[in-house]
């Protein structure tokens, strides 16, 4: 009896712990992740709490895809405005500045972009981290264990 009623603590506990990652984290910290959409990543960004972002930009076209450190990076937990600026070099090899300034409201960055003379719009979605797996079921009397380890 001991065992079930730790086991349920435990996924009630596993269950609450997936919904504050999935739901309360975004509220935490509304930049840091994964952004882009159609599953390929566009951003991968690092929000410090403050003002400054850090990460890395992903361009594609085609089969080609380059990655590029931002250079400085801004966001502004009042407005909601994210700024992103670099260099980025292209399919032709040449690199040239990009600057991203968007604005992120509930798990999307919409915007707009300029890469040397070109330019456009964008919109991406947060990537979402789950820690509960759709369809998982356990059985009364299973236990599972968590466990962290180093590589």
């Amino acid at each position: 009896m001991r065992l079930r009623t730790l086991t349920t603590v435990a996924l009630a506990l596993l269950a609450v712990t997936a919904a504050i990652a999935q739901t309360g984290a975004g509220a935490a910290d509304p930049v840091s992740g994964k952004w882009g959409n159609d599953g390929l990543t566009y951003l991968e960004l690092s929000y410090d709490g403050k003002a400054t972002v850090t990460g890395s930009t992903i361009w594609r076209s085609g089969d080609w895809e380059s990655r590029a450190v931002i250079r400085t990076g801004s966001f502004d937990p009042q407005t909601g405005v994210l700024k992103l600026e670099g260099e980025a070099k292209g399919p032709d090899g040449v690199v040239r500045p990009y600057a991203i300034e968007g604005h992120v409201e509930n798990e999307t960055v919409s915007g707009t972009f300029k890469v040397g003379d070109d330019g456009g719009e964008f919109t991406f979605k947060k990537a979402v981290t789950r820690l509960w797996a759709p369809g998982l079921r356990l059985r009364a009397g299973h236990t599972v264990t968590l466990s962290s380890r180093s590589p």
